[in-house]
């Protein structure tokens, strides 16, 4: 099962945000396995339908369940339309909310570290991925703009292209 989480921030001890179509982060654990990623929001900066686009993101990242502060109506009716589970007025550090789920023990330093979003890609991408020198964010994810001209979620850093396998 994956569950996300609504964050600013980019690790189990950051707190959960109160507005999930505002929060900047999504941080999604993988309760199988105990790694986690870290996905950016693409309606944190949203002039409007800031929380469709956030529930359209955690659909297409294969979430099956949301922990937040609030959902908002717009994204509610979107992720309740796919069969996603809400989980509303959730505060405080999200490794907190981890023992509520009795398949997942916390993840482990170890599994943590080999996480997909921090270490390259498993198969070659030609076209590279967004990468953070400073802190070792990955995405492949773009959002149709070069890399260069993105910020990483974690530490705030600009991103570049890498390439390779």
């Amino acid at each position: 099962m994956k569950i996300a989480f609504s964050t600013q921030g980019s690790s189990l001890e950051d707190p959960i945000e109160p507005a999930l179509g505002r929060c900047r982060n999504f941080l999604i654990v993988d309760l199988a396995s105990g790694a986690f990623r870290v996905e950016p929001n693409p309606g944190a900066k949203a002039s409007g339908g800031a929380g469709v686009r956030a529930a359209e993101a955690l659909v297409a990242a294969g979430v099956e369940r949301v922990i937040t502060g609030s959902a908002g109506p717009n994204a509610k009716a979107v992720l309740e339309a796919v069969g996603i589970a809400i989980e509303e007025g959730r505060r405080g550090a999200i490794r907190d909310h981890l023992p509520a789920f009795p398949a997942h023990a916390a993840p482990a330093a170890e599994k943590v570290a080999a996480s997909p979003a921090l270490s390259p890609p498993s198969r070659p991408n030609p076209a590279g991925w967004c990468f953070c020198e400073r802190c070792g964010y990955r995405s492949e994810e773009d959002q149709g703009l070069p890399c260069f001209k993105l910020r990483c979620p974690g530490c705030g850093s600009t991103l570049e292209r890498r390439f390779g396998g």
